[in-house]
């Protein structure tokens, strides 16, 4: 029981979350971009069967990790046609899959005028951002399905971020705190990718990575629920 614990710990994921970390970033340095991509495999492989250990597909975080690894797989042939398009659908897929986790939480908020109002607006500038980043996408990267699944990814990712304030906002905990940071970390690693692979800047893949791997141990933080109490088992807590 007592190594149980220790396994199924906010401890081990913080711990294995900064080991990972620290081996995508070594891989970046030491080894061509395009290799670096399967220590990105590895770290959500790792996380898959550390989570299937306590049962497979017995959570929904579970089906979250799988599109995880779909899109880092996808990723490692990104230049391809067909899997730049699978990374756009397997990410969109993961943005869903935690929108639908938490909504049935958030749905019932009702919003003063001036909330709406600055959230139409947040919603509005990041709209205008999207297509200014669109714009420079060079033309040797584009294809036809492109333009649908950028917009839908883009338009995912603003959703996800809107419910994980929301979230956040309701309930002020440790866990809803982590699920923000998430979904900020998932948004920050796509912006420094685009950056790094559409606009040729190498040095944007760190931090692209660093906030990736977080935002995978940030998700696992928010599944196990940090103990509050040490004197309750953290199985019992788990709530997604």
């Amino acid at each position: 029981m007592a190594n149980t614990r220790k396994l199924y710990s906010s401890k081990f994921i913080i711990l294995s979350t900064v080991f990972w970390v620290i081996i995508n970033l070594l891989s970046i340095y030491f080894l061509s971009e395009e290799n670096s991509r399967w220590s990105r495999v590895a770290s959500s492989l790792y996380f898959i069967i550390w989570s299937f250990s306590y049962g497979v597909f017995k959570s929904k975080i579970h089906y979250v990790l799988i599109a995880y690894l779909i899109c880092d797989i996808s990723l490692v042939y990104y230049e391809n046609q067909i899997f730049n398009f699978i990374t756009f659908i397997s990410r969109s897929l993961i943005f869903s899959l935690l929108i639908l986790i938490v909504l049935p939480k958030v749905r019932s908020v009702k919003f003063s005028f001036f909330e709406l109002i600055l959230g139409i607006a947040v919603v509005g500038i990041n709209i205008y951002l999207l297509f200014e980043l669109l714009a420079m996408v060079p033309e040797g990267f584009l294809y036809n399905y492109f333009y649908p699944a950028y917009l839908a990814f883009t338009v995912l990712t603003i959703l996800l971020v809107g419910v994980a304030f929301t979230y956040n906002s309701i309930f002020s905990s440790k866990k809803s705190f982590y699920f923000l940071l998430a979904a900020l970390f998932m948004a920050l690693s796509d912006f420094n990718f685009f950056i790094a692979y559409y606009l040729d800047v190498p040095v944007f893949y760190y931090p692209d990575r660093l906030f990736h791997i977080f935002a995978l141990g940030l998700l696992l933080l928010f599944w196990l629920k940090p103990l509050e109490d040490s004197n309750h088992n953290i199985l019992e807590q788990r709530e997604v």
